[in-house]
């Protein structure tokens, strides 16, 4: 099925261009389990730091945290994947130029959403990677667009397909499938957005009916000041997590993050990074979050359980999608987005 769908996508494409933070309290100000969250991915870990006072410096060689002069840990840099820094805590300078040479990342934190991430000096991305994505930003962004709005709402679609064929409910998935194909077929990034609507609202709606009515999700709510329901909370610290794996990949593969082609240019928006996430929200976070709270419905309150869930996010096969992305730039290609199954 997914190969049929893979072919009528390029056939369809082809045609189409022919003819055209953490709210509770802990004592060590790091999230732990002990010390760190293990990134199930690659053997490494991840560490949260947060809370007034909480400061990264280097001891002996070792990454410590400490507060008020007080050691709370300390870890060989070699052991660790990501430093991600919430508000109210600092970092030394030592610690980012440690960080820099073991390839550790650094991404600060507000609100459960990252707004900073350290890049090493030495990257400027590539001259000729830039400028092809410049024009294929002038050519092709509608083509772009497209894709990645076919792959969000086709993984949309398997989605609420795969809780319909488990547990024999009419999510009305068939009408992500509809939607899914006529984004092909239209002409400008406007009407992609409007086929976006009109599938959130579908898929949105479906995603309502899994969920357990004492959660109290009435839909998608984005802004913290929207006072959330914990599902929604939930699933933007996942959509956090998920962007800072993102934002690393096009990084990787020398692509500007600033130049998007279905979100557009906006002073300091990280464009690109999120027309790369759409694809992966529904499979990657979305159906993670519904899976766990059908089973723990009482544990999506515990913000550290939350974090865990997405601390294992699959890099593999985003930064294999990056390379796709940025190889379909370069070359003058189609964008196959990512389907999942």
């Amino acid at each position: 099925m997914r190969h049929k769908r893979d072919c009528e996508y390029l056939s369809r494409k082809t045609k189409q261009r022919r003819n055209s933070y953490l709210n509770y309290s802990l004592e060590l100000h790091i999230i732990i389990f002990k010390e760190v969250i293990p990134n199930l991915s690659m053997d490494k870990k991840i560490a949260f730091v947060k809370d007034y006072g909480a400061y990264l410096k280097i001891e002996k060689g070792l990454i410590t945290c400490k507060i008020k002069d007080q050691v709370k840990w300390s870890i060989a840099p070699t052991e660790l994947h990501s430093i991600i820094v919430l508000t109210n805590s600092s970092i030394s300078s030592e610690v980012v130029k440690v960080a820099n040479e073991y390839g550790i990342e650094i991404v600060f934190f507000n609100n459960n959403e990252p707004y900073a991430k350290l890049i090493p000096a030495k990257y400027a991305g590539s001259f000729k990677v830039w400028l092809k994505q410049l024009t294929a930003w002038k050519r092709r962004k509608v083509d772009f667009a497209k894709a990645f709005i076919y792959g969000k709402v086709h993984n949309q679609w398997v989605t609420l397909r795969y809780y319909e064929r488990k547990y024999g409910y009419d999510l009305k998935s068939q009408e992500l499938d509809r939607l899914a194909r006529e984004v092909m077929f239209v002409n400008t990034a406007e009407e992609v957005m409007q086929k976006e609507a009109e599938a959130a609202k579908v898929y949105w709606r479906g995603v309502k009916s899994l969920l357990p009515k004492s959660l109290g999700f009435k839909g998608r709510r984005k802004r913290v000041s929207d006072n959330l329901d914990p599902f929604n909370r939930a699933l933007n610290i996942g959509y956090g997590m998920l962007r800072k794996v993102v934002w690393g990949a096009v990084i990787s593969v020398g692509l500007n993050p600033y130049i998007g082609f279905l979100h557009k240019f906006r002073s300091g928006r990280i464009s690109l990074v999120f027309d790369l996430m759409e694809e992966f929200r529904s499979p990657f976070v979305d159906r993670k979050l519904i899976g766990f709270v059908r089973e723990s419905a009482d544990k999506i309150t515990d913000l550290k359980t939350v974090y865990s869930l997405f601390s294992d996010v699959k890099e593999d096969e985003i930064y294999t999608q990056a390379r796709r992305l940025v190889n379909a730039i370069l070359n003058d290609e189609e964008y196959r987005p990512y389907l999942a199954k």
